[in-house]
C-alpha cells in the first residue's frame, strides 16, 4: 500500500505533466493561428463571457495593466478575430467580441467563438 506522501507526490508530479502540456499545446494552437498566447488567452475570456466586454473588463479578467490589454485589442481586432462597437445602451462605451466570421478561422472550423473558448479553457 502506497504511503499518503507517495500519492501526494504522484498527483504533484501529474499535475505538472498536466500543466506543461497545457502551456505547449497553448503555444502550438497560438502559433497556428498567427497569435501569441496572450492575443489567444484574451481572446478566450472573451469568447468565454458570453456577451460584448469593453476594454476595462478584458485587462481586469485577464490580469492585464490596461496599456497591454490595448495592444492585444488592437492586434485581435488587426488579425479579424474581434471586433470593436458602441454599446448601444452606452454610446460613451467601446465593447469587443469575438468575430463569428473571422477571416483567419474561416474553413477551418464551424463555430470560431466555441472552438477559441475549448482551445483556452
Amino acid at each position: 500500500m502506497s504511503s499518503r506522501a507517495e500519492v501526494t507526490g504522484r498527483i504533484v508530479e501529474l499535475l505538472q505533466l498536466v500543466i506543461a502540456s497545457s502551456v505547449m499545446t497553448n503555444e502550438r494552437i497560438a502559433h497556428s493561428l498567427g497569435l501569441n498566447v496572450v492575443d489567444l488567452q484574451a481572446l478566450g475570456f472573451i469568447a468565454r463571457s458570453g456577451s460584448p466586454m469593453t476594454a476595462g473588463e478584458v485587462s481586469q479578467q485577464t490580469g492585464l495593466p490596461t496599456s497591454t490589454t490595448t495592444r492585444v485589442l488592437d492586434r485581435l481586432e488587426k488579425s479579424g478575430f474581434i471586433e470593436r462597437s458602441t454599446d448601444p445602451n452606452d454610446r460613451r462605451r467601446v465593447v469587443v467580441r469575438v468575430r463569428h466570421e473571422a477571416p483567419c478561422l474561416r474553413g477551418r472550423v464551424r463555430d470560431p467563438p466555441r472552438w477559441v473558448v475549448a482551445a483556452t479553457w
